[in-house]
């Protein structure tokens, strides 16, 4: 458990709080997922807890760094680099890897028909001949298959299609059901969660909004649109 108490933040030579008197906590065995408006503190919040910020003591319970693995949105490879050195680059840094990657595209028990041929597809393709759906699918693949205790994900299904995100999210969540660890995502794509065993969060203007399971998060707006729920939670 990773249990957060009266956390404020702000930037320096900045009169806004990006996090205000933030509490919270989050478990192991789902999805916990951070929901906010652009500039709600989510990334912010993130930067703490994995150190880029300097983390303060009021947040417990968090694993040591090297027990955690943070994706983020930006990452650049050189256009040359092929899919499965893209996949080597991220199981070779983890210092418990265990996984051999050879010529022939990596495949497990849990890849469902689609993402056996997709890995197939694109384990000898050039990273710049790629779509973002599949850079996307194949580092977040590796990701799951790196040992960690925390692992964050800031905005992994960002800018790709339905199929890519459906497949993304399944990995993730197989990975919270199955390990011991405790799993963090934000995403601006509600509708996704609706099948994925999670717990959500919304973050606005730096506190906490709202802490619930979507069925919770629809209940107020008394529709089936998590983007109309999203948007009475933030007037």
């Amino acid at each position: 458990m990773i249990t957060v108490k009266d956390l404020s933040f702000s930037y320096k030579d900045s009169s806004r709080l990006n996090l205000d008197n933030f509490n919270v906590q989050f478990h192991g065995g789902l999805i916990n997922v951070i929901l906010g408006q652009n500039g709600s503190g989510k990334t912010t919040f993130f930067d703490i807890i994995t150190n880029v910020i300097p983390c303060p003591k009021n947040v417990e319970g968090l694993p040591k760094e090297k027990e955690i693995v943070y994706q983020l949105q930006g990452l650049y490879f050189p256009n040359t680099l092929k899919g499965k050195d893209l996949f080597r680059f991220f199981l070779y840094t983890n210092h418990k890897n265990t996984i051999t990657i050879t010529k022939k595209p990596y495949s497990d028990e849990l890849m469902s028909p689609f993402e056996l041929d997709l890995v197939e597809r694109i384990w000898n393709m050039e990273f710049g001949k790629m779509s973002v759906g599949e850079r996307r699918y194949l580092s977040i693949l590796a990701i799951t298959l790196i040992d960690r205790k925390l692992y964050i994900f800031d905005e992994p299904t960002s800018g790709i299609d339905p199929a890519a995100r459906y497949y993304i999210l399944k990995r993730i969540e197989q990975l919270a059901l199955t390990k011991k660890c405790t799993v963090l995502l934000s995403s601006h794509t509600l509708h996704d969660f609706e099948q994925i065993r999670c717990k959500l969060y919304l973050l606005h203007r730096g506190k906490l909004k709202f802490e619930g399971t979507y069925a919770e998060f629809l209940s107020p707006s008394e529709l089936s649109n998590p983007d109309h729920a999203f948007f009475l939670q933030v007037q």
